[in-house]
């Protein structure tokens, strides 16, 4: 019950915050009392400013949800990374001896 409480706020401040998709359904009504037109087309307009609502929150949700998934350990393909230039260093001859002075520095 407190996670449908959750989201039935949630949903409500979203109608809230997005008040100004409602306009035209505002003017819809303005007009059926100024001209006299039906009010079902505002009725309608005020439901699509609902589903509508309700469509953009599920599917901004949803890319939070997808952006917070876990990214799944690919193979390396890239020639050029960390991992082949450490194994091509220890191939490397060092004539002037420098791993072996610097060894004798730290010391």
């Amino acid at each position: 019950m407190k996670k449908f409480g959750e989201y039935v706020l949630n949903f409500v401040l979203s109608l809230l915050f997005h008040w100004y998709w409602c306009i035209p359904a505002i003017i819809l009504l303005i007009l059926h009392f100024v001209l006299g037109i039906s009010i079902w087309w505002a009725v309608g307009a005020f439901v699509l400013y609902v589903v509508g609502v309700r469509i953009f929150v599920h599917v901004l949700g949803w890319l939070v949800y997808m952006g917070n998934q876990d990214e799944r350990p690919s193979k390396n393909k890239n020639p050029y990374s960390n991992n082949r230039r450490k194994t091509e260093k220890s191939k490397i001859s060092d004539p002037a001896g420098l791993t072996e002075r610097r060894n004798d520095d730290i010391r």
